[in-house]
């Protein structure tokens, strides 16, 4: 295996202990394409978790701060924010599986 390769999947295996951060770095650290690209691709599939994360937390927060019912028996698991946590929780665990797969295939 050799550096180049090794970095690239690191990237990607960064998803389980630094999300985005390993990949921003060894992206405006290295000179090699080969690793540039890997680490392009894994820093913005780490990221759409996050973003996501944050539309889901905005939208909570508003939900909470505008429904004068939100205490009552119920309601906090039925509707939209309920279906957006699963959403973002298949999201999320489809994007890990995914990093993982890349991780492999550059390591072939």
């Amino acid at each position: 295996m050799n550096q180049s390769k090794g970095l690239s999947a690191l990237g990607y295996l960064s998803f389980y202990f630094a999300p985005f951060i390993l990949p921003l770095i060894v992206f405006f650290v290295t000179k090699d394409d080969f690793v540039k690209h890997h680490n392009k691709r894994a820093f913005i599939s780490q990221l759409f978790p996050i973003v996501l994360g944050i539309i889901y937390f905005i939208s909570f927060i508003v939900f909470v701060v505008t429904d004068s019912n939100f205490y009552g028996p119920g309601n906090l698991f039925e509707g939209w924010i309920f279906i957006g946590f699963i959403i973002l929780a298949v999201i999320s665990f489809a994007i890990a599986i995914w990093n993982l797969v890349q991780a492999i295939k550059v390591l072939r």
